[in-house]
């Protein structure tokens, strides 16, 4: 019997930058493993320069590790393809295309569709972000919440089959982000898309995903958490506050020991 393979997986993987001005170099991740479901919604928590972006451009093909492997579903990650797609904290759509222009320009990379099947591939995506009747928009027209839902549909729309995601609410207002938190959850089940989602957000990890990966300084991974909530999850909840805060105390203690062992505190 096949076995499936895993979506995503990172095995020991050490990644080093050099120091500014001369300085000691930057450990961003140390024999870090990960191995993520197909399927999964998967958060990275942990305070920032703790590795999570650096892990994400990993997965994503943008960079190399130092030593170590990464895999997406059984092939190792040597650069950036189709089927890993990266949404950055800003919405990096072209203020020269409307909103279907920049979906049709994530479809570019896909190959045998003809121009019909684009259109109606992004209009699918469109509507499934709530833009179909916005799309000759042109970016300045459209609200913080509305460019990201666009930059979404882009994403989605060449079928990738593991999203990353680098802290995509984290300029958005409260109100905006609660929605966008309902519909990403609307879009994951219909989808059924691998997530990985980088976060500082403790309460934004817990709405979302299914596990919360929570890493520290010097991209150590310290747990690795299930979150065991019914979707779908509102921020107000009682049990999503209980969870979100006993992995805040969590991290919390953890840095606590962490930057104790620096001083050579007992």
């Amino acid at each position: 019997m096949a076995v499936t393979p895993l979506a995503l997986e990172l095995v020991n993987v050490e990644k080093v930058f050099p120091g500014s001005a001369g300085g000691a170099p930057v450990r961003a991740l140390s024999g870090f493993s990960l191995a993520v479901a197909p399927g999964e919604y998967v958060a990275l928590l942990g305070e920032s320069g703790c590795g999570k972006s650096t892990l994400l451009a990993l997965a994503a093909g943008l960079t190399s590790p130092d030593a170590g492997q990464v895999f997406c579903e059984g092939r190792e990650v040597k650069r950036p393809d189709r089927h890993r797609m990266l949404m950055f904290q800003e919405d990096a759509l072209f203020p020269w295309l409307d909103v279907l222009g920049n979906v049709l320009y994530g479809l570019s990379f896909v190959p045998g569709l003809t121009n019909a099947h684009k259109k109606a591939r992004a209009l699918e995506f469109l509507d499934m972000v709530g833009l179909a009747n916005f799309r000759h928009f042109r970016v300045h027209e459209l609200s913080g919440g509305m460019r990201q839902r666009a930059a979404l549909a882009r994403a989605l729309a060449p079928d990738p089959h593991v999203l990353l995601m680098d802290e995509p609410f984290s300029a958005l207002d409260a109100m905006t982000r609660e929605q966008l938190y309902a519909d990403l959850q609307r879009i994951w089940q219909e989808t059924g898309k691998t997530v990985v989602m980088v976060t500082h957000n403790v309460r934004e990890a817990v709405c979302l995903s299914g596990r919360v990966v929570l890493m520290a300084k010097g991209g150590r991974l310290v747990a690795d958490e299930r979150v065991n909530l019914q979707y779908p999850r509102c921020m107000n909840d009682v049990a999503l506050a209980e969870t979100a805060g006993r992995i805040q105390a969590y991290l919390q203690t953890d840095s606590e020991k962490f930057v104790a062992g620096k001083r050579g505190d007992k």
